[in-house]
């Protein structure tokens, strides 16, 4: 029977020495458990649900006395999930941990999910920290619907600082294959998406959470999956066209929610003969040569669920980053673009506009990880730890009627475990959110929460604390068919 286990750091220490057996996950008899620790986010609507699935230190006990048991580490941030034989999925997710730390450097974990009663069955690692990779934002799990034939993820490094110097890689979700993919840029990936575009074409939006101001938004382009994952394809930046009678700042301020832009992505070379300690100044210089426009804190990207070739972008926004032409911050509170790529050429972009802009008045502060289903854009704040009116929230974004709400919002505790005051931000944040709507039932997501202040008794405070959530919103009550009147 899977259960939970207390656990020593040593255990985890050996595991990421030893490595886990790659191959099918191994999972045990009976009918999978949930963590026992209070959910970290709370509904803000009565039709709004949180089911905790599974938190930071929880342990599972493997089918045998061989195997290493698995411990779920700090720091989850990307999700996945597929379904892989009957009742059963699993969930894969990155974990946003640095390079030459305790825990080697940042980690992929898997897990199996219960599909009847959303317990945790098992759990190992396809990337186990010995990679050397840095700091894992968003993952992507693409499949047919992508355009690929196997099953793959793609893992993005947000840090530049580790031996990669930030890359994308792309892991075998079944053996933990790994594949670095250079080609891809190094940069502060943030998100890796992929686009459906009418031409056919595979084609990769990916974000740049580089310094502010110095964030900037890129595409690959390429025939077919085997050709993206080879590096038989060309990568390109984007490039806004200028405004008529407006001063031009080449800064994504020049768009606002009457103003729309145009643009282009435009090829954009590297010399992989120099060192990867030098590509990100390198493909930073070219960027600017280019003439890209420049965003303030790129984050997460999603492609849209009903239209080919629109996706949507959100920028974190920061107060410090002013436009030089008003002397107010390019975005301050952040914003969320809709980019609609042209349906003959995907580099030509027909329209950039703004969606959302927190400093003009919609409620919606530092956007950052967003997920979509057919109707509404599913958005994760990071307030950080200075925002003094409220903590971090997840809001739903009607496409159709532009109406915004919020849905939920992490419950957050100081230091000591003690709740602060309805009002007052802190530091916990939802990093991760994914629609599941598809295994789990209608307006279903899987959200991940990220506690830093909370210390985790097997990592003696290493990473902080977190959380494993399902998140079924207000679509996923089935209405109950009327019953026959009395006779």
């Amino acid at each position: 029977m899977t259960r939970r286990l207390p656990l020593l750091l040593g255990a985890l220490v050996l595991a990421a020495l030893c490595g886990y057996t790659r191959g099918p996950l191994q999972v045990g008899p009976g009918a999978g458990v949930r963590t026992q620790m209070p959910a970290m986010l709370r509904p803000l609507r009565d039709d709004v649900r949180v089911i905790p699935i599974l938190s930071v230190g929880d342990t599972l006990a493997p089918p045998d006395t061989q195997t290493v048991p698995y411990v779920f580490p700090p720091m989850p941030d990307g999700l996945g999930m597929r379904t892989t034989q009957k009742g059963i999925a699993e969930i894969y997710v990155a974990h946003h941990l640095p390079y030459g730390s305790a825990f080697g450097g940042a980690w992929v974990s898997r897990l199996a999910i219960d599909l009847r009663n959303l317990g945790i069955l098992g759990g190992d690692v396809l990337v186990d920290g010995s990679e050397d990779f840095s700091r894992f934002s968003t993952l992507s799990l693409l499949g047919s619907r992508e355009g690929f034939l196997a099953p793959t993820l793609l893992v993005n490094e947000e840090s530049v600082s580790g031996p990669f110097h930030g890359i994308t890689a792309a892991v075998d979700p079944r053996d933990g294959t790994v594949t670095p993919l250079p080609w891809l840029g190094f940069f502060s990936h943030e998100s890796t998406i992929i686009v459906p575009v009418s031409s056919g074409k595979l084609v990769a939006i990916l974000t740049e959470d580089g310094p502010v101001g110095e964030s900037q938004l890129y595409m690959y382009l390429a025939d077919n999956d085997a050709d993206f994952l080879a590096g038989r394809g060309q990568l390109y930046v984007f490039r806004a066209d200028p405004l008529r009678g407006r001063t031009n700042t080449r800064l994504s301020s020049m768009a606002d929610k009457f103003r729309p832009l145009t643009g282009r992505f435009v090829p954009i070379g590297m010399d992989f003969s120099r060192p990867a300690s030098e590509q990100p100044d390198q493909l930073e210089s070219s960027a600017q040569s280019a003439g890209c426009l420049n965003f303030v804190r790129l984050e997460d990207a999603v492609a849209d669920r009903n239209e080919p070739n629109v996706f949507y972008v959100n920028d974190c926004g920061s107060d410090n980053f002013a436009d030089p032409t008003t002397g107010r911050p390019v975005t301050g509170a952040g914003r969320v673009y809709s980019f609609t790529l042209d349906p003959f050429n995907p580099t030509v972009v027909q329209e950039m506009a703004v969606l959302l802009d927190g400093d003009a008045s919609d409620d919606v502060y530092r956007p950052d990880n967003l997920d979509a289903d057919d109707r509404y854009l599913w958005i994760q704040e990071d307030p950080g730890s200075t925002r003094g009116l409220h903590t971090a929230r997840i809001l739903r974004y009607d496409l159709q009627s532009r109406r915004l709400d919020a849905m939920a919002e992490c419950v957050e505790s100081d230091a000591k475990g003690r709740l602060l005051p309805k009002g007052v931000g802190g530091v916990w944040e939802s990093t991760g959110i994914l629609n599941v709507s598809d295994i789990l039932g209608p307006d279903t997501w899987l959200v991940a929460v990220v506690a830093p202040n909370l210390e985790a008794t097997p990592f003696r405070g290493r990473g902080g604390g977190g959380q494993l959530l399902i998140l079924r919103g207000p679509g996923s009550a089935r209405p109950q068919p009327a019953k026959p009147p009395k006779s």
